[in-house]
């Protein structure tokens, strides 16, 4: 078994670009995955990005290499070394994708955010992550009241940085790193129990992240490819821009809001041809999509939550088989498919990717350690990182069953991470938060079912001496304005019950299977 899997890495080598130095491999990320293509195919579409007001921007492969290599240099000029962690927060706007690529062609590491981050969520990230650089807009700029010292700040839209950008040369030596050297951090609710986690994903992941491409989402480079997922998040970073830009696809960016109407047209006028998105996202579009509006799509992929019978029998009846993907970010790639040759099986996540040793203990998905994705630590946390390995194994915490034939069947989450449309949230931070509002004595969270979103956030409170009386529908509305206003826009309570108390245990701790049972009953 382990020969087949390292024969099948060993191939999937071959879709990558490594030098041999000195007896090591090493590579750049920014090589394989622009450099290569602005050399064979240079006026190909690398990107096609549409705004709310149907403003289109395109760049070509040695159109983004230009760009790219402008802002390695800025970098360079501004003194940043390599290595350094370079957080990215910024809109789903070209800036984001140029700069992330940028950030690993320089040499560094690329840690992007999502948007959505308010002060106390995004300053957390930049504390815990001993940021170096934050690259974001004037808009953005402002939720940050506490810049570390250290740390310098690239605003992209202001005159100084519009000015010296111009001045860059457009000619960048790509600094070439070894396989296990970070090449992202992805700040995420671990699965290990913190509520922030920078996972460090290594260079050699490129291989598994291409090979995932061309296998499960079936990337050609005639493929118009439409990943809805924001590059703040896993699937965006790795599937929204490194493995399509490997395998030499062009790529569309819908920068606006989700609009059903406006996606649907979006993917019929650009003739979409494969599509990774959401299950909350397909959900969304159900009501709206129609048979003649999936023609074009060759393939349709849904990651970050489970995707229900009644969602892929739906989408059946339109002429289009959804392949489902399991994955986490501590796996830097797919791991569990379905994938186009692969008979399908009703509630099913697939069966391992070839190469991929998966199996079930103790009901929980477990992979053998190897691949070439496999996070390689969890930044200043090491004694996590190493929980996450027992008896030989990778244990994932997540819940499935496997049939006789190999098929894997979710069943959820071990620990209390809850995923809202995809996304992973720790009800701890979010806790943490509630009980900075002054009517709040504890807080407790869980995750609900929501037949859009699959699961969103339950508060239980309990309030302070000063508002017990107090607790009606306003100062449930005040503590959700608090949360999204001032933490996130997309981890807060859309359902807030006020309660005399929380059930603990002896220790203090709360008793959050408690709450999910009361709320069953």
């Amino acid at each position: 078994m382990k020969e087949i899997k390292d024969n099948i890495w060993k191939e999937a080598e071959k879709d990558v670009i490594f030098h041999n130095i000195n007896g090591k491999e090493k590579l750049s990320i920014a090589e394989s995955c622009v450099d290569r293509h602005a050399s064979e195919i240079p006026n190909k579409l690398a990107f096609v990005f549409e705004f709310e007001n149907e403003h289109i921007v395109n760049y070509t492969y040695k159109e983004l290499q230009v760009e790219i290599n402008k802002f390695a240099n800025y970098l360079d000029k501004i003194g940043i070394k390599k290595r350094a962690r370079v957080f990215i927060f910024l809109p789903k706007i070209p800036e984001t994708y140029i700069s992330f690529l940028a950030v690993l062609k320089h040499g560094s590491i690329s840690a992007p955010l999502f948007e959505a981050f308010q002060t106390d969520g995004l300053e957390l990230r930049l504390e815990r992550g001993d940021a170096d650089v934050l690259i974001t807009n004037k808009e953005l700029a402002e939720r940050l009241h506490h810049k570390p010292n250290t740390m310098k700040i690239i605003i992209i839209d202001s005159p100084e940085f519009k000015n010296e950008i111009k001045k860059m040369s457009d000619k960048f030596d790509a600094v070439l790193l070894d396989k296990d050297d970070t090449m992202i951090m992805m700040f995420t609710s671990s699965t290990a129990g913190t509520p922030v986690a920078g996972i460090e994903t290594p260079n050699y992941a490129l291989v598994q992240q291409h090979y995932s491409a061309k296998l499960v989402l079936d990337l050609k480079k005639e493929d118009r490819y439409f990943c809805t997922a924001h590059p703040g998040w896993v699937t965006g970073a790795i599937y929204g821009i490194i493995a399509p830009l490997s395998i030499g696809c062009t790529n569309y960016v819908y920068v606006s809001h989700f609009d059903a109407k406006h996606w649907i047209n979006f993917i019929k006028k650009n003739k979409i041809s494969v599509i990774y998105t959401a299950p909350t996202a397909l959900r969304l579009l159900r009501s709206e999509i129609k048979k003649d509006d999936l023609k074009l799509i060759r393939n349709l992929c849904s990651v970050g939550e489970a995707l229900t019978g009644t969602v892929f029998e739906d989408y059946k009846k339109l002429g289009v088989l959804i392949n489902d993907t399991y994955w986490q970010t501590e796996t830097g790639a797919m791991v569990i498919a379905n994938w186009r040759e692969l008979r399908k099986k009703k509630n099913s996540i697939g069966k391992a990717l070839p190469g991929i040793n998966a199996a079930i203990k103790d009901g929980v998905i477990v992979l053998k350690p190897g691949w070439p994705a496999m996070m390689t630590g969890i930044y200043k946390h090491e004694q996590m990182y190493k929980d996450y390995f027992k008896d030989g194994y990778f244990i994932t915490n997540d819940l499935a069953k496997q049939d006789k034939e190999g098929y894997f069947f979710f069943i959820g989450r071990k620990d209390d991470i809850i995923k809202v449309s995809g996304e992973r949230i720790s009800p701890i931070e979010v806790e943490s938060f509630l009980m900075k509002h002054r009517a709040v004595r504890e807080a407790a969270v869980i995750g609900i079912p929501d037949a859009i979103k699959g699961s969103v956030l339950k508060a239980f409170i309990v309030l302070n001496k000063d508002f017990e009386n107090k607790g009606d529908d306003k100062l449930k509305n005040e503590l959700m304005d608090f949360v999204k206003q001032n933490y996130a826009g997309h981890s807060y309570p859309k359902v807030i019950e006020f309660v005399p108390n929380l059930p603990k245990t002896n220790s203090g701790k709360i008793i959050r299977m408690k709450l999910r049972e009361m709320e069953g009953k």
